[in-house]
């Protein structure tokens, strides 16, 4: 493949020295090694995909001299990622950099390889256009590329695309994968890619459902009846299907509907496998305990229980640092039983010989194909596995859904462009921003550039002329974010210097004009007799859990005189709150209440009180509380950056 020999030598010291037959033949597709064709392509979990997206990345890179971007959906994964590339690379020149969550910024030119979650590679796309520095970009690799359909971030990853093939054309290389994306032709096609599907395993799948006491292969067949009495505290099953693999010395992964599930069913379990390991295992158990007992909230008093028995849960209650070590120990074997969410399939690499579903929800719904399939496929660990084994627990009443579920497709991909149109707004306000993007003409030749308008003209197509579509789209589509543009297409628009501050903050149109509007009221009436009232205006305005409402009650009854001050200066009122206690407010209205209860938990930490304390004192989730320090300091330097632009 002509590969630069520093690549070369750094897979021959990670022991790798061949492709499989799917990656040779996928690299070979005309122009793809070459980086003239962008490549969009499809392999089974673990089968070996990122491994073809670095190759094509790094010799990009290492050939042009241009800077390249891995898209990842979670900071988990490009936490993970980063160090990985840091270490492949660590004897070449490149400079390998992670950017996601709070993490210290490092300028575009003095990175090589960027490794960014969807938000902060849209920030950083967008402070190349505005700073023209975009040609400087040769390769963008987007992994989950069917995250292209979710409903809360999917349009900024379209938009993210749309913005450089509008403004690089045929000088970037784009590289997207999935594992389930069922309509990745027409992905394809909207991308002008090369196209390449394989199911190929490395570790072949076995899959059985189990309903009651009997065990069915894929195709429903009897596999197995457990002839042995049901154990009251065990009626799924879930013991003798961890046993079977635990006994062997393989690893179980149990995914659970509910964080509260998960708990539950580690502290189960520990009783059933108490004599799990042997005494060096359970030496290396008890340092895991001292480890977690030094995380900022203590030793959780559920994986104090169930740790030295080697099983523990995982989700994101969990702090940071206790979820590493959890990892970690799941890797080495210190840990062979981990319960989990569904977050744990798709945010971090921890495949075991065995899965479990607990049962076929996912919280209060129903799994849905795509889930199934990421889920399923963590079974196999590539090199220590011959095979893997997944299990899904069923009452007999879901039956029939699960083997709609064991047979159905994945549902298609579309664009969430125009969710509400904030999408639509948003991908407007960024490239008339930005300047690339200025008459009406440049509007409708940018919007075409968009999966949604691709989606669109694909769907009448066959029966309509290429202007009747564009009408159509206009007028169906797009027109609530055209119809105060203007219709003239030699007219040219230029953004506010609101418009500019939004898109240099990375806020969104919503979110600017509620930071906005506080702003405005605290130059009226901004309290300084404490340091709330300003941790208030940096508290994000979305993404943070809705409070227990009557301990919120409680908490506001006993607030101090100047904490109460605040509260009034803020506009809340115990009216509201009372209502909220007997029924579920509406989102929007609760939005000030719910920050206020962020804030009032954040102020707290300024002020050094315990973490484990403030965790107690608002009945909250320590990871979800850790969680709310990433993201409001990532919050304030946007609000920051609004205020300076």
């Amino acid at each position: 493949f002509n590969l630069p020999f520093e690549l070369t030598n750094a897979y021959l010291d990670k022991g790798i020295n061949k492709l499989y037959q799917w990656q040779s033949e996928c690299l070979r597709m005309e122009g793809v090694l070459e980086g003239k064709r962008n490549l969009i392509f499809s392999a089974p979990t673990s089968a070996g995909k990122t491994m073809v997206s670095e190759i094509l990345m790094i010799k990009k890179v290492m050939e042009t001299g241009k800077k390249a971007l891995m898209i990842l959906p979670y900071i988990s994964i490009v936490n993970e990622k980063t160090q990985y590339y840091q270490n492949l690379l660590s004897s070449t020149h490149l400079s390998i950099v992670g950017y996601f969550g709070n993490s210290k910024p490092v300028p575009f030119e003095k990175m090589d390889i960027g490794i960014c979650t969807i938000e902060k590679a849209n920030s950083l796309v967008n402070r190349l256009i505005e700073e023209k520095n975009y040609s400087e970009l040769g390769a963008i690799v987007v992994d989950e590329l069917h995250m292209i359909g979710d409903e809360h971030r999917g349009y900024l990853l379209e938009l993210l695309l749309t913005k450089l093939r509008y403004v690089l054309k045929e000088d970037l290389q784009i590289i997207g994968m999935s594992a389930t994306l069922p309509n990745i032709d027409e992905i394809a096609r909207w991308l002008n890619a090369a196209l390449y599907i394989t199911d190929f395993r490395p570790v072949p799948l076995e899959e059985f459902i189990v309903v009651d006491n009997i065990v069915y292969d894929s195709k429903f067949n009897v596999k197995e009846r457990f002839t042995f009495k049901r154990h009251p505290s065990d009626p799924n099953f879930i013991v003798p299907l961890v046993h079977g693999a635990v006994s062997q010395n393989n690893s179980v992964l149990i995914f659970c509907s509910t964080k509260f599930n998960c708990e539950q069913c580690a502290r189960k379990l520990s009783h059933f496998f108490s004599n799990n390991g042997d005494a060096k295992v359970k030496e290396k158990r008890e340092e895991l305990i001292n480890q977690l007992s030094r995380c900022p909230a203590g030793l959780d008093s559920i994986l104090e229980i169930t740790v030295i028995c080697g099983i523990a849960y995982h989700h994101s209650g969990l702090t940071m640092e206790e979820r590493e070590l959890l990892e970690e120990a799941f890797r080495n074997g210190i840990i062979n039983v981990l319960i989990a969410t569904s977050t744990l399939a798709s945010g971090v690499n921890l495949p075991a010989r065995r899965v479990i579903f607990e049962q076929p929800f996912i919280g209060i719904e129903f799994i849905n194909s795509l889930s199934y399939t990421q889920m399923k496929g963590r079974a196999g660990r590539k090199g220590k596995d011959t095979y893997g084994e997944s299990f899904l627990i069923c009452a007999q009443k879901y039956l029939n859904k699960v083997k709609e579920l064991i047979n159905k497709t994945h549902d298609p991909v579309n664009s969430c462009l125009t969710c509400d149109q904030k999408g639509m707004k948003r991908a407007l306000l960024e490239v008339i921003s930005s300047g690339i993007v200025k008459s009406m003409k440049d509007v409708k030749d940018y919007i075409k550039c968009t999966l949604l308008y691709y989606q669109e003209y694909e769907r009448v197509g066959s029966s309509h002329s290429k202007n009747t579509i564009n009408e159509e789209f206009q007028k169906k589509r797009i027109h609530k974010s055209l119809t105060n543009l203007g219709e003239d297409d030699t007219k040219e628009f230029i953004s506010t210097s609101f418009g500019r501050a939004t898109v240099g903050s990375s806020l969104s149109p919503e979110e600017s004009i509620i930071v906005y509007k506080e702003l405005k009221k605290a130059m009226l009436k901004f309290v300084l007799l404490d340091e709330l009232h300003m941790v208030y205006h940096v508290t994000p305005i979305y993404s943070i859990p809705e409070p227990n409402w009557n301990h919120l009650l409680k908490l506001y009854n006993n607030l101090s005189p100047i904490h109460r001050h605040i509260a009034n200066t803020i506009n809340l009122n115990e009216g509201f709150i009372i209502q909220a206690v007997h029924r579920r407010p509406d989102l929007k209205a609760s939005i000030p209440y719910r920050r206020f209860y962020s804030a009032l938990m954040l102020n707290d930490l300024i002020h050094e009180v315990d973490f484990g304390q403030v965790v107690e004192k608002y009945q909250v989730n320590r990871g979800h509380l850790q969680t709310l320090q990433v993201l409001s300091s990532t919050f304030a330097g946007m609000v920051t950056i609004f205020c300076q632009r």
